[in-house]
């Protein structure tokens, strides 16, 4: 399985969509949040793709698109105020549903990870019992910071955090 990512393009926005509503759905189902990308549309995307406050990347396996990765480059997180130099907030992953649980998730972070060169930090959240976000994000790299936001009744996130040690060529 050949898993790969590149920034997305507009005309990708429509396919994104629909596995977008697909991956979200059964979390829209029990949380029933405003905040569920399953509520979002195509033009959320491509709006996004405009922004310098976003970076989006489509995900690929064998050359197919199997979902989308946007992080948050500026601008309020859930945990953080204001997002500094070199802190990036994923704010969502997400995959056709046929095709998670294969490790296509925690590749594609790794693989975007190299496309922040300037990264201290990256931060994630998700709904603290989702056990199998948990599992991909901590094989990531990710490490539970012991915060917890209450966003709902029923909906509590559990924040994460990546520290990236830069070594020095000597």
């Amino acid at each position: 399985m050949n898993i790969s990512i590149r920034a997305t393009q507009e005309k990708e926005s429509t396919e994104l969509c629909k596995i977008q509503r697909d991956a979200f759905l059964p979390l829209y189902e029990k949380y029933q949040d405003e905040g569920n990308p399953y509520l979002r549309g195509e033009e959320d995307i491509a709006n996004r793709l405009t922004s310098d406050y976003f970076r989006y990347f489509t995900i690929f396996v064998n050359e197919e698109i199997v979902g989308g990765v946007l992080y948050k480059c500026k601008g309020r997180t859930p945990f953080i105020e204001n997002l500094q130099e070199g802190q990036y907030y994923l704010q969502r992953i997400y995959i056709k549903p046929e095709q998670q649980c294969k490790r296509i998730a925690q590749t594609a972070i790794l693989l975007c990870e190299r496309e922040f060169p300037d990264a201290k930090c990256f931060i994630v959240d998700f709904p603290e019992d989702l056990i199998k976000n948990k599992r991909c994000y901590e094989q990531a790299g990710f490490i539970d910071t012991g915060k917890r936001l209450q966003t709902q009744p029923g909906l509590v996130l559990a924040c994460f955090s990546k520290i990236i040690c830069k070594t020095k060529d000597k």
